[in-house]
């Protein structure tokens, strides 16, 4: 859509000699200035280039927006799209295993937030099997090479898809008739691991072609990249609380390893027609690939917490003797993540109005597509000590030593998750003369998304096999066969996890033969039966429609627009119903010695339910003076329930704990609606300097909150009924957020220049809060203080820049123990430095986490700590080339 008439000044003309051939379509959705054309377009390339055009960007949005071109990309030492977020005032990135992944934008959790890959959903199936399904966008799907820019729009509009509290993300990719026929960039790399000590290459490139008439035309991008992951850790798998004096002690510990072989290969192909300046149709092929097959080692101290002699500090036991029983525990997983989508967008523009048409389909399928664990004990006695930032833990038993291990259990099983949605638009934009408005958009979307999730439980047949030659029961193997890690070739060598990890003997355990360990678990010997888990199969299907009108409007000092968007979702959710009298297992395959497991009762059903929510917006800018902006924009806004928490699943867990617990959906649970109000002053001191300052608040009328009751369960291997609590998402009390943004971006001059922003924010929660309810009182994904800073030179050979990013401890939500999970303080160094042989021709050196910062959780109070986890150092070299 064109704004036609907005009042520009002599800077909208640099617009066009800051733009390089890297930076193709428009900078921000609703709104592209055009140069004339008689004015000669020079391409600039470099880090100052790049500043000139985000500003440009933010200073003619017509709402509260950030954004980073695709030269700007290029310059950061950043493996996807998220990273590149990170760097944006506001907007905070989780990396839990190393590598950018969600993130949150002014305190809103990730599944609060939407991405849009050219304005159109990306279907998403997570791969690790501890995700439920959601609405956040895992960015490790996307390489930062396939945009050509994107903006986080802060404020909505009423033409922008809903669905997002926070902020909404829109990747753009590069258009062919943009871009010189012939166009090509190609980089080669290698990265360096320092935790996995692996190199690992990537390769990326794109080319772009078009007829000599500029009517049609073709880009073809590709990119393939290998990740060795390795993360050594130390963990607490949960704090118990003694409600009779307040006391917490901690469950099992663990220094897990894990590893993983990390494949990903993303094409995307563009296809653009336009026979005459009112048509044009572009076709857009996304296809990414990710294999993220995993394995995790762990060496357990079992319930330590539960000895006689501890020591508190505070209410909490961090330092313990005793003796207790010890383990390996191995789980090998085979996982992946596939996305594509195919996405069909026309122009069509006549002298009384322009019209657009959108259609497009999305899909995605991963999981985790086999999981088997094998655990093996022994016996030891321990010390710990969790004071201080590394704790200490001795077993007490040689870790190294197979021999110490005798036969213990074996488990298994998978988790598929798919994710497909088909949708269609249809947008006008009529130019009008009505006093200060000077175009009426309106339009239709319908969306229809179905999300699912499968769950299958293995279980080994444990009778003895009766030829005697054809060891094909568990019973058998971890009895004679395999009765300790030393035999059967299952423990291939040793490994250690850092002294600035953890200290202590638990640090050295043994390597484990993945391959062998699946031959005797899942081999064609192997003898196991296969269950659904009933209770965690779900299916939501939701169906979309909305519809906006929206006015824009300008004069000689002030633009902005005012409209309302009206969504109706109507939503099906469906899942098992069955009676309590199992452990919610249907025997579907090879029950073997063991009996068909199956409840009395069995019925898929379906839940049903429709709601709509009306949306009106309002974003003004005022020209203060020729370098100065006012922004004001009010809005309501609201973001729908994760789709595992409107399922209708009610899911046991161990009904032999002590306490036991379910898990249970709730499809009646309501979208989340937030009040939003933002005021900013930008001042534009020079073509690449700014200065910002932004307040923001929301009111939020309902947090999402947890409620319990009482339920009973059939245990079948006591025969008996057993109580169990079951935790149910509900619709708690609402909150504010209040936040400020402030942004400083300075060209010294002499090619040196730095950038910083801050975020504050204040997220509050008019919920009670009560520790015996875990999570209740709180907001999850609010940092109350955020800091990004870089600093840069560059000149026509060379360019080198450092990047810091901090963000202070945020809340979670629960951990797999049932405990509320807190993230720490984190801040990560990196720096990038590109030298150019040719004007064709640059190499790149590249260093991310340079302070080796850790990831360290803890369950509400930084006393009890709940896993540390060092990704490490990684280095990169490459070479890039521009023809």
């Amino acid at each position: 859509m064109l704004a036609k008439n907005f009042k520009k000044s002599l800077l909208a003309v640099n617009i066009g000699l800051v733009m390089s051939a890297g930076f193709t379509g428009a900078a921000f959705a609703a709104d592209e200035v055009k140069v004339q054309e008689d004015v000669e377009v020079i391409e600039v390339r470099g880090i100052r280039a790049s500043a000139k055009a985000d500003i440009n960007n933010k200073r003619f949005a017509n709402a509260v927006v950030d954004s980073i071109t695709a030269e700007d990309i290029g310059k950061f030492p950043d493996k996807n799209v998220a990273e590149s977020l990170s760097r944006i005032t506001g907007v905070g990135v989780s990396r839990e295993f190393g590598e950018g992944e969600k993130i949150t934008v002014r305190g809103s959790d990730p599944t609060k937030n939407r991405t849009l890959l050219n304005g159109q959903n990306v279907g998403t199936a997570d791969w690790f099997i501890l995700d439920n399904p959601s609405r956040s966008f895992n960015f490790t799907m996307l390489p930062s090479s396939l945009v050509s820019s994107l903006e986080v729009y802060k404020s909505p509009e009423a033409r922008l898809d809903e669905g997002s509290i926070g902020g909404t993300v829109i990747l753009r990719t590069r258009k062919p008739l943009d871009l010189d026929s012939g166009t090509t960039h190609i980089t080669l790399q290698s990265q360096y691991s320092e935790s996995s000590e692996e190199h690992d290459p990537l390769v990326e490139g794109f080319y772009s072609w078009k007829n000599e008439d500029e009517k049609f035309g073709i880009l073809i991008s590709g990119s393939k990249s290998d990740r060795t992951v390795r993360r050594e850790g130390f963990e607490v798998l949960g704090w118990d609380a003694n409600s009779a004096d307040g006391t917490y002690t901690p469950r099992t510990m663990g220094v897990p390893v894990f590893r993983q072989d990390r494949e990903r290969t993303t094409f995307f192909s563009s296809i653009q027609f336009a026979p005459s300046d009112d048509f044009s149709a572009t076709l857009n092929i996304l296809d990414s690939k990710m294999d993220v097959n995993n394995t995790n080692s762990n060496f357990l101290l079992m319930n330590p917490g539960a000895g006689a002699d501890l020591t508190y500090v505070g209410s909490n036991a961090v330092k313990g003797t005793g003796g207790t029983d010890v383990r390996w525990n191995h789980i090998n997983r085979i996982s992946k993540t596939d996305t594509n989508s195919i996405h069909l967008d026309v122009d069509f523009a006549t002298d009384s109005f322009s019209m657009n048409v959108e259609l497009g389909t999305t899909a995605a399928e991963g999981g985790t597509l086999n999981e088997t664990s094998w655990e093996y004990g022994g016996q030891g006695d321990y010390n710990f000590d969790l004071t201080g930032s590394t704790p200490t833990v001795n077993a007490g038993v040689d870790g190294t030593d197979p021999s110490k291990f005798n036969g213990g259990w074996i488990w298994g099983g998978n988790k598929p998750t798919t994710d497909d949605e088909s949708y269609g638009q249809v947008d006008f934009d009529v130019p009008v003369e009505l006093g200060a408005f000077t175009a009426v958009k309106f339009g239709v979307k319908y969306r229809d998304q179905k999300r699912t999730q499968d769950r299958n439980a293995y279980s080994w047949h444990w009778g003895v096999a009766t030829d005697g030659t054809s060891p094909n029961y568990m019973a058998q193997i971890l009895s004679s066969q395999c009765d300790t890690l030393a035999k059967c070739d299952l423990a291939v060598g040793t490994d250690s996890v850092g002294a600035d990890v953890v200290n202590g003997d638990i640090t050295q355990q043994l390597t484990h033969n993945s391959a062998q360990m699946i031959e005797l678990g899942l081999g064609p010997n192997a003898s196991y039966a296969v269950h659904k888990n009933l209770g965690e199969i779900f299916e939501v299907v939701e169906k979309k429609t909305s519809y906006y009108v929206q006015g824009d409007f300008s004069g000689d000092d002030y633009r902005g627009n005012i409209g309302i968007r009206v969504a109706r979702t109507d939503q099906d959710s469906s899942g098992y119903l069955y009676s309590s009298d199992s452990f919610s297992l249907l025997t579907v395959k090879n029950p073997g010695e063991n009996a068909n497991l199956a409840p009395a009762t069995l019925e898929w059903v379906t839940e049903s339910r429709s709601y709509t929510e009306i949306l009106p917006n309002f974003n003004l800018s005022y020209d203060l003076a020729e370098d100065q902006i006012v922004r004001l924009s009010a809005a309501r806004t609201m973001a729908r329930p994760n789709f595992f928490d409107i399922s209708p699943i009610t899911a046991p867990g161990d009904l032999g704990e002590t306490n036991p617990t379910a898990q249970a959906g709730n499809p009646n649970l309501a979208p989340q609606i937030a009040n939003q109000f933002d005021a900013a002053w930008e001042f534009y001191f020079d073509d690449a300097s700014l200065f910002a300052v932004t307040l923001f608040y929301k009111d939020i009328e309902s947090y999402q909150t947890t409620a319990t009751s009482s339920q009973d369960f059939y245990d079948q291997q006591t025969s008996s009924w057993v109580t169990a609590t079951v935790s149910r998402p509900a619709n708690g009390e609402g909150g504010t957020t209040t936040g400020l943004e402030a942004s400083l971006q300075y060209d010294l001059g002499n090619g040196f220049g730095v950038s910083a922003n801050y975020t504050y924010t204040d997220a509050n929660n008019d919920g009670e809060r009560d520790v015996a309810n875990p999570g209740s009182g709180l907001v999850m994904g609010a940092s109350e203080n955020m800091l990004n800073a870089s600093a840069f030179y560059e000149n026509d050979m060379f360019s080198v820049r450092a990047m810091y990013n901090y963000r202070t401890k945020w809340y979670k939500g629960l951990h797999s123990s049932g405990t509320e999970l807190w993230n720490d303080d984190y801040g990560q160094l990196d720096f990038s430095t590109t030298y150019n042989v040719t004007e064709n021709i640059s190499v790149v050196l590249e260093a991310i986490n340079l302070t080796d910062e850790k990831v360290v959780e803890f369950n509400t109070s930084e006393d009890r700590v709940l896993s540390i986890y060092q990704n490490g150092r990684r280095f990169v070299l490459g070479a890039n080339f521009r023809f």
